[in-house]
């Protein structure tokens, strides 16, 4: 489930983000940094009043990977021993359609018990 706020103007658009960290699996570590990407942002959430339906008609979308490729790295094991390991590095982000209604249900629960 997705939440966002919708501010106006959406000052912080869904992008890759960039970050340098080394890698680290089954006790192994990378001997440089390797750049890791992941997505970040805001989209676009709403809630409008269709008198088609008679109700509320949510609409969400969700800051998500776009396109992505499979990158290797080498690893170093404390045994000096050297492994290959593979990871997914995000190329675009963008917002995609996702599914809302749970979350209206389940704010109006908690209205209700309060």
């Amino acid at each position: 489930m997705c939440f966002s706020f919708h501010l106006g103007t959406l000052d912080n658009k869904c992008t890759v983000q960039k970050n340098s960290t080394f890698l680290v699996s089954n006790g192994c570590i990378s001997s440089a940094p390797v750049e890791i990407t992941s997505c970040s942002g805001l989209c676009e959430t709403s809630s409008i009043y269709s008198a088609e339906a008679n109700a509320l008609v949510h609409s969400c979308s969700c800051c998500q990977e776009m396109t992505t490729t499979k990158k290797e790295a080498t690893l170093t094991c404390p045994d000096g021993s050297n492994i290959s390991h593979s990871y997914i590095y995000i190329g675009s982000c963008g917002c995609k359609a996702s599914d809302c209604s749970g979350q209206s249900t389940s704010l109006r629960r908690r209205r209700r018990r309060l």
